[in-house]
């Protein structure tokens, strides 16, 4: 088992607390009837990517590294920063979008113009 599928195990036990966690998909699980889509990112930088697949989840988990650092964010948070007409658009898949995280200041930059979204309140969040 990798260092990530570990880590992407344990967050996700944090996120369900005593609820049951059910894979729905390479990376996606069920807790309480919520679909969890998980990444995880290793240091020093923090570059996520949404895609399709990514918009059919409840909530995205993107995790910055280790356990104690990961953010649960609402699909609405997610499919903003996607539709956003400045958004960073991969250079060699247009479906895809990318963002990076600071974890030190709990920001997201994900469009031209220095755009950001606080993930603050969703840093260690869980459903459990």
């Amino acid at each position: 088992m990798r260092e990530n599928d570990t880590i992407k195990k344990t967050v996700l036990a944090l996120i369900a607390g005593q609820s049951g966690i059910w894979p729905s998909g390479k990376a996606t699980f069920i807790i309480q009837n919520k679909k969890i889509h998980v990444r995880y990112c290793s240091p020093p930088t923090y570059k996520f990517n949404i895609n399709p697949n990514t918009l059919r989840a409840d909530y995205e988990v993107w995790i910055c590294g280790r356990e104690d650092c990961y953010y649960l964010i609402p699909i609405e948070v997610i499919r903003k920063i996607y539709n956003d007409p400045q958004v960073y658009v991969d250079n060699l898949h247009p479906e895809i979008r990318i963002v990076s995280v600071k974890e030190r200041s709990n920001e997201a930059m994900f469009a031209s113009g220095g755009k950001t979204v606080n993930l603050t309140p969703y840093r260690g969040a869980c459903l459990g």
